[in-house]
């Protein structure tokens, strides 16, 4: 992984619970985009034949107080990643920055035909919208997703 994408990209697998977590934590490149896709899809893969589920964290993705959105090429790259992993997930949880990224994501989502396993959260209040998330997975908690 480029140490960039580091930075900016973190993932947890969670065997015992079967979920797949990630947070984004800064916009990405396309180059950083793909990158990150395709540990998703080898991850996700990687839990055959049991479909897990997937926690996708991206409310640190703020600047300046606004919340960051995808430029139009990561989207693309996203929507391919998701139609990739939809056969192989359950659920899928999506915390947003923001009420303009949780509309983003939602239509990523719709975009990527896989609507019907994710849900997107956002909430003023951390607590609540993790409830809500970890309710939606079937989950206790997770190990690197926590109250900011």
């Amino acid at each position: 992984m480029a140490s960039n994408l580091r930075q900016k990209f973190i993932h947890h697998i969670d065997k015992a619970n079967e979920v797949f977590a990630w947070q984004v934590l800064d916009s990405l490149t396309t180059e950083e985009a793909t990158e990150a896709a395709d540990i998703i899809v080898r991850s996700v893969k990687g839990f055959a034949p049991v479909k897990p589920k997937l926690l996708v964290d991206n409310r640190f993705m703020i600047r300046n107080g606004r919340a960051i959105v995808f430029s139009p090429e990561v989207n693309d790259i996203w929507e391919d990643a998701q139609r990739t992993v939809f056969p192989l997930v359950s659920k899928v949880a999506v915390l947003c920055s923001g009420a303009i990224m949780k509309m983003q994501m939602d239509r990523i989502s719709r975009n990527s035909e896989i609507a019907r396993v994710s849900q997107s959260f956002w909430n003023d209040d951390d607590s609540v919208m993790l409830r809500e998330a970890f309710e939606f997975l079937g989950i206790a908690a997770n190990d690197i997703v926590k109250p900011r």
